[in-house]
């Protein structure tokens, strides 16, 4: 597989082949195909979780159709399954004739491409050990000599997961990609199911769409020359610290073999670096219990969301509209301090009326809500009277005609008591040229910002729904949440657009020339 368009265009057409012909009659299984696919070209291993009866040897075996002259190894485990019966016999003539421990591997797994290990926590310990060797390293200890395992992929399945405290956490955790195989769900899936009559077991695959041991090291070599750029390191570090704070552990070994499928996935798609779109595959990797399946698919699409919506930069645009509508503001007044009279209040709850014609008369309190129920508008009330030792001395109509601090009581004219305290006020002021230049070249700025923004998410919308129906390994399903995302932030902008037009019509201050247009 080479780096040109043209040849990375027919591998992709290809893999669309050989994925539709490895999924021909698998209701509903599409998605288990389609990564265990993925994970064989990466060089990893899957777990099938599902009931019996639910296809997922039969996955197995179309699995081995995808490779050219590929053997596989299907094996049953049980309790008293012994390294014989998955590694081979002991080779009685080499015991006899060479004094040599040995075993036959031919046909077994040391001599599969594809192997697919049914019941697999029912494995003893050494059969798990010597496992272990085989996946890490893909070699097999045979007696005194060393084998290179032409494994592809091993797929592990059970119906049931292993318990955490089990010693086989080492084992489980050499499973990358983790797959729920459910029976089939929908009605018409289900009639399909029934009315097929195609031999399952059938080979059908076209010899032209195998891929080939040289392909295969190919595409093994040419993964690591496809890079993870800034933006998607940034993607999977924060769904991994969201897990931590979740309380998912994620080994650092699973976070680097992902990181190989996350490339192996971008070359099949001719790409040159990973896309966000194709962290969605960290779902399938990330959980240990099905408690945690439903919490890591939560935050795989809360992140992807997050990042691919460019919500972040909208808020961002927002802020810097905000600062700059607070400096408008601070420009356009200038704060001064003056003297204002204030009436004085007695006890709390009084105020001192002094007649005009009486300045030094005795002193006359009135409630001070009274005073205050008084308008502008000539309304009279009933105002009581009280003298300095707050007896009720009778009662007056009283009507507010005068100005501010005085009222008429009796139809005789009274100031009321004031002091003088300092008060703060805000006073208009008008822009300076260049004050005015720097606010409508910010304006101008955010604009831009704000057009370049939703093109470009208006446009990665736009190629991410192609994207999404082309896809080779991500559901449409998975996609949808990051389209949703982009329309909401296709919508936040274009109401920033406005927000900011509005802010310069009204602050008398018109946007540049073309600067609206988007």
């Amino acid at each position: 597989m080479g780096a040109a368009p043209g040849e990375s265009e027919a591998m992709y057409e290809r893999m669309q082949s050989l994925l539709t012909a490895l999924s021909s009659g698998l209701y509903e299984r599409q998605e288990s195909v389609r990564l265990s696919l993925l994970a064989a070209l990466a060089g990893e291993s899957v777990f099938l979780l599902g009931r019996p009866g639910t296809g997922k040897s039969l996955i197995a075996r179309r699995l081995q159709q995808a490779f050219q002259d590929a053997k596989g190894f299907v094996y049953l485990m049980g309790r008293f399954s012994t390294p014989d019966e998955v590694f081979g016999p002991i080779s009685i003539r080499s015991l006899r004739d060479k004094d040599k421990y040995e075993r036959v591997t031919s046909h077994y797994l040391p001599d599969a491409d594809v192997v697919f290990l049914d019941e697999i926590w029912k494995a003893s310990p050494p059969i798990q050990n010597a496992l272990l060797t085989a996946l890490n390293e893909r070699r097999f200890r045979n007696g005194d000599e060393e084998l290179h395992i032409p494994m592809k992929v091993f797929i592990g399945a059970s119906n049931e997961l292993p318990h955490p405290d089990d010693e086989g956490a080492p084992f489980w955790d050499r499973f990358l990609l983790r797959l729920v195989v459910e029976p089939v769900q929908e009605d018409q899936s289900f009639a399909a199911l029934l009315e097929e009559t195609t031999d399952p077991y059938a080979d059908l695959v076209p010899p032209e769409h195998r891929i080939t041991n040289d392909e295969y090291q190919e595409i093994s070599k040419n993964q690591s020359r496809v890079s993870i750029g800034p933006e998607v390191l940034d993607l999977i570090t924060a769904i991994r610290s969201s897990l931590s704070a979740a309380d998912i552990y994620v080994s650092d070994r699973r976070w680097k073999k992902l990181a190989g499928v996350l490339r192996t996935c971008a070359l099949l798609h001719g790409r040159e670096h990973v896309d966000p779109i194709d962290c969605a595959l960290i779902r399938s990797v990330a959980w240990t219990t099905l408690e945690q399946r439903e919490t890591v698919h939560q935050i795989v699409a809360h992140e992807l969301a997050e990042r691919s919506g460019r919500m972040k930069q909208a808020v961002a645009i927002e802020a810097a509209l905000s600062d700059v509508q607070v400096r408008l503001r601070s420009l356009t007044s200038a704060r001064v301090v003056d003297d204002r009279p204030r009436p004085v209040v007695y006890r709390d709850e009084y105020f001192r009326l002094i007649p005009e014609a009486e300045k030094d008369s005795d002193l006359l309190l009135v409630w001070h809500g009274d005073i205050e129920d008084l308008s502008s508008e000539e309304r009279e009330i009933d105002v009581f009277i009280y003298d300095a030792k707050d007896q009720l001395v009778g009662s007056e109509r009283a009507s507010a005609e005068r100005s501010e601090w005085q009222v008429l009581l009796g139809g005789v004219a009274h100031t009321i008591e004031t002091s003088f305290e300092q008060v703060e006020l805000v006073e208009p002021r008008s822009l300076t040229d260049d004050e005015r230049d720097q606010i409508a070249s910010q304006i101008d700025e955010l604009l831009e910002r704000t057009n370049e923004l939703l093109s470009r998410t208006l446009m990665e919308r736009g190629s991410l729904e192609d994207e999404a129906r082309a896809h080779l390994f991500v559901p449409v399903s998975d996609a949808e949440v990051v389209l949703e995302s982009l329309a909401e932030t296709a919508t936040h902008l274009g109401r920033l657009q406005l927000r900011i037009a509005e802010f310069a019509e009204e602050a008398g201050l018109e946007p540049a020339p073309g600067s609206s247009e988007g």
